[in-house]
């Protein structure tokens, strides 16, 4: 067994999201997973890296994605997106590029929820196998919804009544499924015919997809952005709500009860209300509308200790998959009104939790993936600082961004 030895830096503390002085790690690099972990310099051994007193935390886990979403064209125009049988070559090209990105820009694990044809759950699989650069993938396959619902046009799957859920969620959990989505409420970008308060989903259609998943240990994600449609998801027993723009103080008990978390995906609002000239009014004028609902909503759940994971909704307009991570936290911390500690925990391990990884994930501990990141300064001072264009990024224990030359290697 060949270890390596990192020391010398401030390591995050899960518990405290904090960052703790003169901590070491040691390394099995042909398993990836963290051997020991302590303060001071540890023990001796043959390879070693000193980390320069810089500050080391978990790599990036961003809950809520669309990994075969191309961004690079612009929305409403012809080839937006990948939502038809003659784009699916581009859409596993489109995913593999984007989930190089990701990695490169220090995100380790992510979680797919709605792509279409199932694109997401074949290029998890060749991450796995190692034949595709990227993070770690919870893949969910195509979405749910209402016929002629959020999502429906995109490669999403229609459902109407409890028999025809429950049957869909079984034939997606055998075609490899490993979340399982539904689109609760209408929302902002899908069209002029609906908006984020509508519901759609009914709370019998929704309890029975989460039955069918949890009996085989798969967790729901609700996209809910209204307030009735955010308590039918957490009446119905989802592990989390997606967006959450509209949330009371009834929805709030019933989470801290139940332990729903919340993705806010702040920065998919904010990309749009940016575009003005770029987007339809009517898109516009919907994001603006709960904009600032929207807010409010984050800063009072993370005030009331609901759980909360980080998630950018990647593969929105002008939402796409480099430093967009690290914006978001950078807004939950200046329009959510969290702290920068609650943030660097939504990012690591609340998501893991959130995922149910958490054994392997979030952490800076023995037992768990070397999955790390290593940047200049203190997010804690200057949440920004996780959009350091030079930080290192490894993935279970081998370095993808790393500038070796700079640092003492013996």
């Amino acid at each position: 067994m060949t270890e390596t030895k990192y020391y010398n830096f401030n390591g995050f503390n899960s518990k405290t999201g904090n960052f703790d002085p003169q901590c070491y790690a040691i390394v099995d690099d042909e398993t990836g997973r963290y051997t020991e972990v302590g303060h001071g310099e540890g023990p001796k051994l043959g390879q070693s890296v000193d980390v320069g007193e810089k500050y080391m935390m978990p790599g990036i886990i961003n809950t809520h994605i669309h990994v075969d979403s191309d961004v690079n064209y612009e929305f409403g125009k012809t080839k937006f997106g990948v939502d038809n049988e003659n784009e699916h070559v581009r859409a596993v090209i489109v995913a593999t590029h984007n989930m190089k990105t990701m990695l490169r820009h220090g995100v380790t694990v992510v979680r797919n929820v709605g792509t279409a044809r199932m694109t997401d759950i074949e290029i998890a699989r060749m991450q796995r196998e190692g034949s595709v650069e990227g993070p770690m993938m919870i893949a969910s396959g195509a979405a749910f919804s209402m016929t002629g619902g959020h999502g429906s046009g995109g490669g999403g799957i229609e459902v109407d009544g409890v028999d025809e859920v429950r049957k869909a969620v079984r034939q997606a959990m055998k075609e490899g499924a490993q979340i399982i989505k539904f689109m609760v409420t209408g929302g902002v970008s899908a069209g002029d015919f609906e908006n984020p308060n509508q519901v759609q989903l009914n709370e019998d259609e929704v309890r029975a997809g989460v039955i069918e998943a949890h009996k085989k240990g798969i967790k729901v994600a609700a996209h809910a952005q209204g307030a009735e449609g955010i308590k039918i998801a957490i009446r119905a027993g989802v592990d989390s709500v997606e967006h959450a723009f509209h949330i009371d103080d009834e929805a709030i008990d019933m989470m801290k009860v139940n332990g729903t978390f919340v993705v806010p995906t702040m920065i998919a609002m904010k990309r749009i209300i940016d575009r003005p000239e770029e987007v339809p009014a009517w898109m516009i004028e919907r994001a603006t509308t709960h904009w600032q609902a929207h807010q409010k909503s984050v800063a009072r759940a993370a005030m009331a200790g609901v759980n909360i994971a980080m998630g950018t909704d990647a593969g929105t307009p002008f939402n796409g998959f480099a430093n967009e991570s690290a914006v978001e936290m950078d807004m939950m911390v200046e329009f959510g009104h969290m702290t920068p500690q609650q943030v660097l925990q939504s990012a690591t391990i609340n998501a893991a939790k959130l995922m149910g990884i958490s054994d392997n994930y979030g952490m800076i501990a023995v037992g768990q993936y070397a999955d790390f990141i290593v940047i200049q300064e203190n997010p804690n001072d200057n949440i920004k600082a996780i959009q350091e264009k030079d930080k290192w990024v490894f993935q279970h224990g081998q370095p993808v961004v790393f500038h070796q030359e700079e640092n003492i290697i013996s």
